[in-house]
């Protein structure tokens, strides 16, 4: 082991992904239902927000376990992680290539070689301003399949591109952390 650098367990799915989000917006304020978004890809359980607090909890005791101190604090809507900064750890979650940042870039070259706006092509796709620009900035972690097909299809995406579109919003879906069939709660698409 290096000296001065320990390393922790490796962390079940819904910690990883919340941790993920966590980071991702290091230094502000993510609302509970943000992180309950990133955690389900479909609709989530009755008890989705108490599996996040719950998640938050494991979170504060893994990371005082390898010696930080607590730096995800409650912050009215949700939870906001202090670091200063954020980018080794985000670089050692993804492996290169697989992250929401790569399928964001993706959506945005995409969109600029149509010679549109984020507001244009949330017209087309029928898939609001802020869930494209969130795509794009990487600040989702697990786009719905239906929110990359609407955008794939506002794009005018067909055949490889497509395809290839597709994978890659799917290539950082973890397969841990959805819930079992028949526990979903309705809720409006986003």
């Amino acid at each position: 082991m290096t000296q001065g650098v320990q390393t922790g367990p490796i962390l079940p799915g819904r910690q990883a992904i919340v941790l993920y989000v966590l980071l991702r917006n290091a230094n502000r304020v993510v609302g509970i239902d943000r992180l309950v978004d990133a955690v389900w890809d479909t609709e989530p359980p009755a008890t989705a927000r108490a599996q996040v607090r719950i998640c938050v909890s494991a979170l504060r005791a893994n990371l005082g376990r390898i010696g930080l101190p607590s730096s995800i604090v409650s912050e009215p809507p949700g939870y906001l992680m202090r670091v200063t900064d954020a980018a080794p750890a985000l670089e050692a979650m993804s492996p290169a290539g697989e992250s929401p940042a790569h399928f964001g870039r993706l959506l945005r070259s995409h969109r600029q070689s149509l010679g549109t706006t984020q507001r244009l092509l949330a017209a087309r796709s029928t898939v609001s301003v802020r869930a494209i620009r969130d795509l794009e900035h990487g600040r989702v972690v697990r786009p719905r399949r239906d929110t990359v097909r609407l955008i794939a299809a506002g794009l005018g995406l067909s055949g490889q591109a497509r395809a290839e579109f597709e994978r890659a919003a799917a290539a950082y879906r973890p397969t841990t952390g959805t819930s079992a069939p028949g526990t979903h709660r309705k809720r409006r698409p986003v």
